[in-house]
């Protein structure tokens, strides 16, 4: 019976771990912040803080969904407050170095049903459940798809009109349909994205997947600018971005990009504030998967083909200098939130009470007079 016992649970964990596939979303144990997404690692390095981490965790949680898209906060409150209130990173690899099946024991899978009022509550009650058995701290949980095919959908609607064995000749997987990261020659910038560029001009638009592996920086740190040049191949036609950093006291800013495509050639500003657009101090980075990075045209008064370019799930460091891995990131996550009003809102007040009994003590004057027995008046009555 015990063999039995062991046989079907190695078969459930060989099962779950086949249907898992990302982007991934970890929380709740604090080595989690080490896994930064290192796109410019070998293998053998990236596999180290995974085993580690898989190793470390008393438990681990995996839930699994049915699509890759990323989950809306607004569905999702109950598991936007419990991410937000524990260490997080967040993955958008299709694969993981390391499955977590052979370093841990206590693994429990979940499959989500896939509607977004009870996926939401059994993505509380199953995290809390662990909580409860293993303590806080101690339980590491894991959001994936089971869905592994999910990020070719694109790729196999761009097969049609028979050209599907020329495109699979050309194209590799890791490099255009699954990682999407963008290396300069010599590791001098780096531009990774969970997506292809979405690339729209006036009657047409264009998922930007294929790339030549020549990608080059232009370093003109000392006129104040480098541009990171990026050829992609869209139906056997070139179009070429280069996108243009600004260094200014020492950080580096994305202001624009230049687009060249057919007899298409414009500059596309960034549409943002200075929160929103990509900036960092150099050595670091820029992460942002909350909001959308759009480039457009259309609000000039000339009369250029309207074009727009969409990122979607960014990182990028100009800069590199050579190394292997994105430096500490900046991201685009807002400091004011409901909480940190509330806790302002008590601190104006108790500082309110405190300078009103500071004023108070201050307006309190000792007297000038006394009265003593030497400057007493005698005063008395005589009657005649």
């Amino acid at each position: 019976m015990q063999l039995i016992a062991v046989g079907v649970f190695i078969s459930l964990v060989l099962g779950s771990s086949a249907a898992i596939s990302g982007p991934y979303l970890f929380w709740g144990h604090d080595k989690v912040t080490n896994l930064q997404p290192q796109a410019l690692v070998d293998a053998s390095t990236r596999e180290q803080p995974l085993t580690q981490l898989f190793k470390d965790a008393k438990a681990i949680i995996i839930f699994l969904r049915n699509a890759t898209s990323r989950l809306e906060g607004i569905k999702y409150p109950k598991f936007q407050n419990l991410v937000k209130n524990n260490a997080w990173t967040y993955m958008p690899q299709r694969n993981l170095a390391v499955e977590p099946f052979i370093y841990n024991a206590n693994i429990e899978v979940i499959n989500l049903t896939g509607q977004s009022e009870e996926d939401d509550a059994e993505l509380l009650t199953g995290y809390n459940d662990a909580l409860t058995v293993y303590g806080h701290g101690e339980v590491l949980g894991i959001l994936a798809s089971r869905e592994e095919e999910a990020h070719y959908l694109a790729k196999r609607e761009a097969k049609d009109e028979g050209k599907e064995e020329a495109t699979t000749t050309q194209s590799t997987p890791t490099e255009t349909e699954v990682t999407h990261v963008y290396i300069a020659e010599g590791n001098k910038a780096v531009l990774a994205l969970n997506g292809p560029p979405e690339l729209r001009l006036s009657n047409e638009t264009l998922l930007l997947e294929e790339h030549n592996k020549l990608i080059t920086f232009d370093d003109q740190r000392s006129k104040g600018f480098g541009r990171l040049s990026i050829t992609f191949m869209y139906n056997s036609e070139k179009c070429t971005l280069r996108f243009k950093f600004s260094l200014l006291r020492g950080t580096w800013h994305l202001r624009n990009v230049e687009v060249e495509y057919r007899d298409y050639k414009a500059v596309l500003p960034a549409i943002g504030n200075e929160y929103t657009l990509p900036s960092a101090p150099l050595d670091f980075s820029f992460r942002c998967s909350s909001e959308e990075l759009l480039f457009t045209n259309i609000n000039s008064n000339s009369n250029e083909t309207q074009m727009s370019l969409l990122l979607t799930d960014y990182q990028v460091q100009p800069w590199l200098n050579g190394r292997k891995e994105f430096g500490d990131v900046y991201d685009c996550v807002g400091f004011i939130s409901a909480p940190i009003l509330a806790g302002l809102l008590v601190v104006f007040f108790l500082l309110g009470i405190l300078s009103l009994g500071i004023s108070a003590m201050l307006s309190i004057h000792t007297p000038n007079r006394f009265e003593s027995s030497r400057n007493k008046q005698l005063t008395f009555t005589v009657q005649e």
